[in-house]
Parts: C-alpha cells; sequence; structure tokens
C-alpha cells in the first residue's frame, strides 16, 4: 500500500470515526431524554411503574443503550483500525493490548449499559421506623446514566480539526503525550479557564440537584421537600461546603449524592483557588514594568537618605565644635543615624527586588547565552587545535629540508677539501 492510499484510509477511518461518535452521542442523549420524561411523568403521579407507558418508554431506552453498546464495539474496531494504519501493521492482534483495549471496552460497555430496564426490579428500603418495603430500582439506573457525560469530550475530540489532524497526533507521539478530552480539557482550562469554571458549577447544580430530587422522592416515604428548588438549595449548600443543616437527604441515594456533591465542590474550589492565583499573578512586562518603578522610587529614597545624613553630619560638627552636649545635639547625632539606617534599607530593598525580577525564563535565557557561548569557545578550540597540527606537520616539514640542506652541505665540503 503506497502513501497515498494509507492517507486515503486513513481519512476515511477519521470519518468513519466521527460518524460513529456522532451515533454514540444521539443514541445516548436519546435515551437520557427518554429516561427523564417517564420520572417525570412517574413523580407526577401520570403513570405507575407497572402501567404500558412506562414499560414503552424504558422499551425505547433499552433499545437506544443496544445502538449505543454496538456503536461503542464499532467505535473501537475503527480504533484499531487507525492504529494498524498509523504504524504499518498486518494483524490487529499487534494493535490491541489487554490494558489499552480490553479494559476500557469491558469499562465502558458495562458503564453505558446500565440503565432503567423495562421490567420493574424492586430493592428492599428501610423505612425511618425501621420497617422494610420493596422499592424501584429505576432511580438509582436512571442516575447512573450520568456517566454517560464522558462521550461529550470524546465528540469534542474527534470533531476538533486541531487535535483530530495526524500532525498532532504524530508531535503528541514523539512527546509522549495522549490527545485525548484530558488534554482538551486542559488546554481550555489554560485559554479560557474562567467560563470551563462556570460550565462545570452550574452543570453540577443541575445535574446534582435532578440526582438528588430522584432519591429523594423515590426513597423517601416522607415527601415532604422533594421539589426541584428545595433540592437545588440543598445541593448549593453542600457544593460550597457550608453545611446549615436546615435540609439533608433521608435516603442512602440522597446521602451518596450528597457526599459527592461536597467532592465535586472541594475540587471545583482547589481549581478556582488555581485560577485566580494564575490571573493575579503578574506577567513578565507588568513585574518589569513594577520593579523599574520601584528601583526608581527606591533610588530616590536612598539620595534623601543620602542628603540628610550628609546634613545631619555637618550639623553635628558644628555642634561638636562648641563642646556642648545638650539635646539639639542628641536629636542631631538620632537623625543622623536614622538617615543611615534609612540609607542601608533602600539600598537592600533595591538590591532584593533586583534579585526578584530573575524568573525560571531569565534563568532558562541565561543558560542557553551560556551554552552557545561554551559552543563557541569549544569550536574556537578545535580550530586552533587543527592550525596547531597544521603548524607542528609544517615545522616537522622544516626540520626535514633544513636537514637535507645540512646533509648537503656538508657532503660539499667534504667533497671540496684540499688534501
Amino acid at each position: 500500500m503506497t502513501v497515498g492510499e494509507r492517507l486515503a484510509v486513513r481519512e476515511n477511518l477519521l470519518q468513519r470515526r466521527r460518524n460513529i461518535v456522532d451515533v454514540q452521542l444521539i443514541a445516548a442523549l436519546f435515551g437520557f431524554i427518554l429516561m427523564l420524561v417517564e420520572n417525570e411523568l412517574y413523580l407526577l403521579g401520570c403513570i405507575t411503574k407497572s402501567s404500558i407507558t412506562s414499560i414503552v418508554l424504558k422499551s425505547f431506552i433499552s433499545y437506544s443503550t443496544i445502538i449505543l453498546l454496538v456503536s461503542i464495539i464499532l467505535y473501537y474496531v475503527t480504533v484499531v483500525q487507525l492504529r494498524m494504519t498509523d504504524n504499518h501493521l498486518n494483524s490487529w492482534r499487534l494493535a490491541v493490548t489487554f490494558r489499552d483495549t480490553y479494559c476500557k471496552i469491558f469499562l465502558e460497555l458495562f458503564v453505558c449499559a446500565l440503565h432503567p430496564l423495562p421490567i420493574n426490579i424492586t430493592i428492599p428500603i428501610s423505612k425511618p421506623n425501621g420497617e422494610i418495603v420493596n422499592a424501584s430500582s429505576d432511580a438509582i439506573m436512571s442516575i447512573l446514566m450520568i456517566l454517560r457525560v464522558y462521550l461529550l469530550g470524546r465528540m469534542a475530540v474527534v470533531h476538533n480539526k486541531l487535535l483530530a489532524g495526524t500532525a498532532t497526533h504524530g508531535l503528541g507521539a514523539l512527546n509522549k503525550v495522549k490527545i485525548d478530552a484530558l488534554f482538551l480539557f486542559k488546554g481550555l482550562m489554560s485559554t479560557h479557564p474562567g467560563n470551563v469554571l462556570i460550565v462545570i458549577m452550574i452543570s453540577i447544580l443541575l445535574i446534582n440537584s435532578w440526582a438528588m430530587r430522584t432519591c429523594e422522592a423515590f426513597y423517601q416515604f416522607e415527601k415532604d421537600h422533594s421539589d426541584y428548588w428545595t433540592m437545588m438549595w440543598m445541593v448549593s449548600v453542600t457544593f460550597l461546603t457550608i453545611g446549615y443543616g436546615d435540609i439533608y437527604p433521608i435516603s442512602v441515594c440522597g446521602r451518596f449524592v450528597s457526599v459527592a456533591t461536597g467532592l465535586m465542590g472541594v475540587g471545583t474550589t482547589a481549581l478556582l483557588i488555581a485560577v485566580l492565583a494564575q490571573k493575579l499573578e503578574p506577567s513578565r512586562a507588568e513585574k518589569y514594568v513594577y520593579n523599574f518603578v520601584l528601583k526608581a522610587q527606591l533610588d530616590k529614597r536612598r539620595k534623601t537618605a543620602a542628603a540628610d545624613a550628609i546634613k545631619n553630619w555637618f550639623q553635628l560638627c558644628r555642634l561638636r565644635r562648641s563642646n556642648v552636649m545638650n539635646m539639639e545635639y542628641i536629636r542631631v547625632h538620632g537623625k543622623l543615624l536614622q538617615a543611615i539606617n534609612a540609607m542601608q534599607e533602600a539600598k537592600r530593598k533595591r538590591d532584593s527586588t533586583g534579585e526578584s525580577t530573575i524568573g525560571f525564563i531569565e534563568i532558562s535565557k541565561g543558560m542557553s547565552d551560556v551554552e552557545k557561548k561554551t559552543e563557541d569557545v569549544q569550536r574556537s578550540i578545535r580550530g586552533l587545535k587543527s592550525d596547531l597540527v597544521y603548524m607542528q606537520k609544517m615545522a616537522r616539514d622544516l626540520q626535514c629540508k633544513f636537514n637535507d640542506i645540512h646533509r648537503v652541505l656538508v657532503r660539499d665540503n667534504t667533497r671540496y677539501k684540499p688534501n
């Protein structure tokens, strides 16, 4: 297969992968929307879990889930074919490893297979008075369907022209960087951190409020505080780690959602602090301007202190000639010491300001300059070495010529020497 044919095959595989990811997202969203409709109809009392409407809706959810699972398998088949095309492999077994492929496939199929089944499956739940009753498991399965949100990151990666290019993947392979949703998230956090954090917080608030309401509405038998706005207040208080205690989850499912919300709040707060610290840090230009102005101010303060020291020294000398140790002498002597201390303090601050302007970029640039100078010196030394070798060769040639001339002269002298 020629290079042009391989590129054509790779382009077709990339287009097929994009289409498969689109099918995955459509199937996941379709099933999630049907699940929301079925749960809302049940919570409003319009249907029951044994009614035909509920069974039909959950059957469609199962059909969309089957389509999603098949598309996941096709997605990994396409990924293996891409890997074979990129690495010139003839067998798919060479492109598949247990850690990188099989575990991901099994885990992803398990996560996407979680959904409310068309049959009514019940689980034993303990009431506040200790009575054990059977409740539907659809709430737990519905909440676990939120895990399909990772497909949004996959869609963003495969549809991003910059990340889906061959050059990007080649550069990532050379630097051992994996181009995936986490890489895209880090890039967005470096370029648009505020927008990303706002989207994350609003998504956590809406999704966890819905999950908390679903848990409490299904498994809280005293349904006094199970409306959406009350659950949103509870999730907000938990997310911000405030914990007023006026409202708290009763069901075990709601408590799990509350713990997950608290952990998400702690993680988002850490991201917010990191972003604020990065935004509040001055840039290189701002740092240089500020340090330049500060140095000018410290130089002015030092000169003023030096002038005050000289003035007080002359006054002290004038008072010392009178041989009278009065309060004026003590006051002038104190001003002299204060001026000297102010001058030394300004000098120390100026020196420390000069040291603080040196950062990693300056150090790296300095090291690069030193390496460049070192290479120039080594190149000059190699040139001098070659010149010395040439001079030694010339000296040996001259020595040989002098020896030849000496032998000729000696032979001539012996030939024409009188007897």
